[in-house]
């Protein structure tokens, strides 16, 4: 049964998604329009305009896509390597999402089933409980799928948090699977925004 709480917090996880998909639309329209997505060197200057602030309001924006996933990685990951380079935008990217992966898996050690279901939605609590509970992936599988950089990742750590798991063994898992994952996922994905660019030049 839906419990109140559970139900203003699916509200308001509706209303981020919301927000999120149209700050996404206004990013995409923003970003062809000024030629940020079409050339680099224009994206570069314009991370460079903010100092400091560009750097550290991108992690925040990263940290919040890792808990509440309203961006898609697929946007924000490879803007992070196309505009603070292969090396501090890989920095910039995996600090925060080891940040928001730890957060995701204490919020369902501590808060429970209702809270993840409100937060992640019906469709992905079923298949995140299909993972742990109906396939039983275990440690073994939950380590190697941490290693694939297109495993759903937020469901994995959220998942993880419901089950036995210590919190010493998750962590070594993302301290070491992050990095590799992210790595291919965030090049894969640097590649062919860079391939779309110079398509649309």
């Amino acid at each position: 049964m839906t419990t109140d709480r559970e139900k203003k917090i699916q509200t308001l996880m509706n209303w981020l998604n919301i927000i999120g998909i149209l700050l996404t639309l206004v990013l995409v329209i923003y970003g062809f329009k000024s030629g940020l997505f079409l050339d680099k060197d224009k994206m570069l200057a314009y991370i460079n305009q903010l100092g400091i602030w560009g750097p550290i309001v991108f992690m925040l924006i990263q940290v919040a896509q890792t808990v509440i996933p309203i961006m898609p990685g697929a946007i924000t990951i490879p803007i992070g390597i196309l505009a603070f380079g292969p090396i501090w935008g890989m920095v910039y990217n995996l600090l925060p999402i080891y940040l928001g992966s730890v957060i995701n898996f204490w919020i369902s050690r501590i808060y429970g089933r209702p809270t993840v279901r409100a937060i992640i939605g019906k469709k992905s609590y079923d298949h995140m409980l299909d993972l742990f509970e109906r396939r039983n992936i275990g440690k073994v599988i939950f380590s190697l799928l941490m290693f694939a950089p297109f495993a759903p990742a937020d469901l994995l750590c959220y998942g993880a948090g419901l089950t036995n798991m210590s919190s010493s063994y998750f962590n070594w898992t993302l301290l070491f699977g992050k990095p590799i994952s992210l790595a291919c996922y965030a090049y894969g994905t640097t590649y062919l925004l860079d391939f779309l660019m110079n398509l649309f030049k």
